[in-house]
């Protein structure tokens, strides 16, 4: 049965979540991008290729129904902290990432703080490079106090318009609303600072994980031509661009699926 509720952890953090538990089988835990939410990955629930597993979604701390203190960073360390606890509270002890985006950083940073609970770890278009960041770079180009008075206003009427032919980018219009300027703000200076690291040789090191990207991306981002020549395993889902969860959904948990079982 899945359940939606929230969680109250120390230090004032409140965590939405969507959780299907399935006794001894594995869990997956599904981690948002930047501007998102756990919605993003409504369908793993439906989705015929992950029936018997467990899984388990996630508001970021700052996105969706997810709030913490005044002072949170929304660093992408801080923010795994925050899930790790989670985790904990749930008796999760092993489990499997899928991350998109900006939870590709959070998600890198989980499996540092957790190496050995992590089986599997399937990025999906995870931020790599400093090329990976394009709202969050264009949002850290603001002063905080830029964004607050008119330019999250800015963002948001784009993002409206945009949505008005790209369902995709009206559901990411709708979660970029709910969340809050500091979680928007901080978290996109984050990314950008992160992206700006060798996150690539971090990745590689990593066993049991994969890249993927949407059909519409190959050969856009420089990660991809690093990551092949490495040896690192690659897959591209047709069809899609950047949100491949909402897009070709069966088609990606069919490639889930896949991986996760090839873990061992």
């Amino acid at each position: 049965m899945t359940v939606n509720q929230t969680l109250r952890l120390n230090g004032g953090f409140i965590l939405s979540y969507r959780y299907r538990p399935v006794e001894s089988a594995p869990t997956i835990v599904f981690v948002h991008g930047f501007g998102s939410s756990k919605r993003h990955f409504r369908f793993a629930f439906e989705s015929a290729a992950l029936e018997g597993m467990g899984l388990l979604s996630f508001d970021l701390v700052g996105f969706g129904g997810s709030a913490g203190p005044e002072d949170f960073s929304y660093g992408m360390a801080d923010q795994a902290a925050v899930l790790l606890s989670a985790l904990d509270r749930l008796k999760i002890e092993r489990f499997d990432l899928c991350a998109h985006s900006m939870g590709g950083l959070v998600a890198l940073e989980l499996v540092e703080q957790a190496r050995e609970r992590v089986s599997c770890f399937v990025n999906l278009e995870g931020n790599l490079t400093p090329e990976d960041c394009f709202f969050s770079g264009k949002i850290a180009e603001l002063s905080e106090s830029q964004f607050a008075t008119s330019g999250r206003q800015r963002f948001e009427k784009g993002l409206y318009q945009a949505g008005q032919k790209d369902p995709s980018m009206r559901e990411f219009a709708e979660d970029f609303g709910r969340a809050s300027s500091d979680a928007l703000y901080r978290s996109a200076v984050h990314t950008v600072a992160d992206s700006d690291a060798p996150l690539i040789e971090r990745l590689i090191r990593i066993p049991n994980a994969c890249y993927i990207y949407g059909e519409q991306n190959r050969g856009v981002y420089p990660g991809e031509k690093k990551l092949i020549q490495a040896g690192f395993p690659v897959f591209y889902i047709p069809g899609t661009g950047h949100s491949m969860a909402t897009e070709k959904p069966d088609h990606l948990y069919r490639v889930v699926r896949t991986v996760v079982e090839r873990r061992g």
